[in-house]
Parts: structure tokens; sequence; C-alpha cells
């Protein structure tokens, strides 16, 4: 993103830069549900112990 101006990239095709499009599934942690990206059987070259979660929109009271 810039304020200065510039030209719009030509995109003319396919770039093979993303090999994987994983679903995310929803995962309950108590209070709030997750949608959990990683880790997945469709990408095992990650490890376990990492996580790609998305959480949101949420509201919490103060205190």
């Amino acid at each position: 993103m810039s304020y200065l101006a510039a030209e719009d990239p030509q995109c003319t095709g396919k770039s093979g830069a993303i090999a994987l499009v994983i679903e995310p599934k929803s995962k309950d942690l108590g209070e709030f549900t997750v949608r959990r990206v990683l880790p997945s059987p469709e990408r095992r070259m990650v490890g376990p112990f990492i996580f790609f979660d998305h959480m949101g929109p949420a509201e919490f009271p103060p205190g």
C-alpha cells in the first residue's frame, strides 16, 4: 500500500506460488471457537506443534 501514484501490476496467468489451499476446521476452545488451518493432514511437512488459527469477531466485556 502506498500513497504514491503507481501502475497496477499485470497478472496475465497463474504464477504457481500457491501450492495448496487448506480449508480450516472449527475447534472449540471453551469460551470461543477458532478456525484451525494447521496442523493438517494435507500439509504434513509442518510440525504438529505449529498452530495457525483464525478467531473472531468477538466482544470481550471489561474486566
